[in-house]
């Protein structure tokens, strides 16, 4: 027999480790393995019951069933609560199973005598107990770890004891009772002080992360180029940096910023604007951006660009405001710098577009005046020239020609760059306009033996019709300049829903991607046409690509030297 009050604490014990174990799990969120001690220990209730509250000297299948399936159950689940405890993963429906499983296993076995009947449960146990026993002992060297493992061992090597109890069907288990109540409320204790320790651990581990993170912020902080600080609700400064302390400290106390708004430190009527920009972040939440200027000691003024951006906790709630500052004086004094030379440069380029037109203008009356006599030399108005004469008046015509053109593309040029150079786009024949500027620059290929061909067919295109055969006259002039005799210029277009290419081919001499460069600009001449005699100022390609630019199109220059040179328009559809 069991003394009553033994069977009661005997029953208790695990009773209290187990509700103990689900406290610990629900207010400290401790892990799993307290799930699986839990129900561990709940199950010893069963046969610690069945042994102390009735006679288990005469047994049937429905006491030693259940007292074989809570012993059996407790052992394997606290085994695998402290494999999930070291790390290695087990689940609690597993371990139930298993413990079943192995109850069944055993039930059969205890049917087949009497040495079974009372050894097979009790040696599982000691298995499993001295098994668990053993992952304490070498998952970690520490006193909790040590002493719960030895107790368990103890509580395996227990199991041995109650086995020989049983064999001897000793009828006083009193003394096995109260060790059992002692070991397991040492292994209660002992896995709760492990959960508390491991708690601890993971507290101290959190806040030596945090100090490393926040010291980590601080240092990042500190070592920006930017000046940073943190207002609260109240825009009281809470946090500056260091840049901020060595950009203001000449200028302000820094001591007594900490826990001060910007008003009681220079005043409200001058912290005014930064304070309300600060009101608005706060009440918008949206970010701001604003220059600030500080006058130093000496005089000069520093120009800070300050970027405000509000600090919302969990919930969305604007809690304070950061502010981010960037020295920008030196750009601002590039800044200004650049704004005049801007206006030096357009300033010089009106003086240059005006004196461009206005000599233009006084250049053309003289060479109409040329020509004309020339012509009229040549005629034969003022009496019969000698051959020789003849040449020579022929000479100041051509000369004249070539001149008054010349100033006639500089007139182009410089209203074109001032803008009073009106175009009127309409709908027009492309082939009307090709065949025009084709007609125009044929004297020009039979004096150089280079043979010309149009476009196929008529295609629609709205520009205007000045222009274009300008663009055209131009581009085809430059084909036969730089042509071989006996080469050919062909004239091209095609149409795709959004623009007309117009294709200008030649089998001339080339260009280098250089040249190509250098033809684009104004007044540039490439060094392979220099010595041509026919070779103009360079402003052909200029007029044309500011032409069709007006026109809403491009243009794209292919070349290579000694292939020739392509020349593709598209202007809008």
């Amino acid at each position: 027999m069991i003394a009553p009050a033994i069977a009661i604490a005997a029953i208790a014990a695990p009773a209290v480790v187990s509700l103990i174990c689900l406290f610990t799990y629900r207010k400290l969120g401790g892990g799993r393995h307290l799930l699986f001690w839990a129900v561990a220990h709940g199950m010893l209730v069963l046969p610690f019951g069945i042994i102390g509250l009735t006679d288990w000297t005469a047994p049937t299948w429905y006491i030693t069933l259940p007292a074989t399936a809570g012993v059996l159950i407790a052992a394997i689940t606290l085994t695998a609560g402290i494999r999930v405890l070291i790390g290695r993963q087990d689940r609690l429906a597993t371990a139930l199973i298993v413990g079943l499983a192995v109850t069944a296993c055993v039930s059969v076995a205890q049917q087949l005598g009497d040495l079974l009947y009372f050894t097979a449960a009790n040696f599982i146990t000691c298995i499993a107990l001295l098994y668990a026993g053993s992952l304490l002992l070498m998952h970690r060297r520490s006193v909790l770890y040590t002493a719960t493992g030895l107790v368990l061992l103890a509580r395996g090597v227990l199991s041995v004891f109650y086995t020989v109890e049983l064999l001897h069907q000793n009828t006083d288990l009193s003394l096995a009772f109260s060790l059992s109540i002692f070991t397991n409320m040492l292994t209660g204790l002992g896995l709760i002080m492990i959960e508390f320790d491991n708690a601890r651990q993971r507290e101290h581990q959190a806040r030596e992360e945090e100090r490393r993170t926040r010291l980590f912020i601080e240092t990042l902080i500190d070592a920006m180029p930017a000046t940073m600080t943190y207002k609260d609700r109240d825009l009281r400064y809470r946090r500056i940096n260091r840049r901020m302390q060595e950009f203001a400290e000449p200028l302000i106390d820094i001591d007594g910023l900490i826990g001060r708004t910007w008003s009681e430190v220079v005043g409200p009527e001058t912290a005014s604007a930064v304070e309300n920009e600060d009101r608005r972040v706060m009440a918008t939440g949206e970010p701001v951006s604003m220059e600030q200027g500080w006058a130093g000691p000496d005089g000069r003024k520093t120009i800070i660009w300050a970027i405000k951006v509000p600090l919302r906790d969990a919930d969305g709630t604007v809690q304070g405001i950061i502010t981010c500052g960037i020295d920008i004086s030196r750009l601002k004094e590039t800044e200004i710098q650049l704004i005049e030379q801007r206006e030096a440069a357009e300033s010089a380029s009106r003086t240059k577009t005006a004196f461009l037109a206005n000599m233009s203008h006084e250049l053309r009356t003289p060479l109409n005046a040329i020509i004309g006599f020339s012509e009229m030399l040549a005629a034969g108005y003022i009496g019969d020239l000698t051959p020789r004469q003849q040449e020579y008046a022929g000479h100041i015509r051509q000369s004249g020609q070539h001149l008054l053109q010349l100033v006639s593309d500089i007139l182009d040029l410089s209203r074109l760059e001032t803008g009073r150079l009106e175009l009127e786009p309409e709908p027009c024949s492309l082939a009307e306009i090709a065949t025009a500027a084709l007609a125009m620059v044929a004297p020009q290929a039979k004096r150089a033996s280079v043979a010309l061909t149009g476009p196929a067919g008529d295609l629609p295109v709205h520009a205007d019709r000045r222009a274009l055969t300008q663009i055209l006259v131009n581009l085809l002039g430059n084909a036969v300049k730089f042509n071989r005799p006996g080469g050919s210029v062909s004239l091209s277009a095609r149409v795709d829903p959004q623009f007309v290419q117009i294709t200008v081919q030649d089998t001339g001499v080339g260009m280098t991607d250089e040249e190509v460069r250098a033809a684009m600009a104004a007044f540039q001449r490439i060094d392979a046409y220099r010595s041509r005699s026919n070779s103009g100022a360079g402003l052909g390609l200029s007029i044309c690509r500011s032409l069709i630019d007006r026109h809403g199109g491009h243009m794209d220059v292919r070349s290579r030297p000694g292939a020739g040179t392509t020349i593709d328009v598209f202007l809008p559809n």
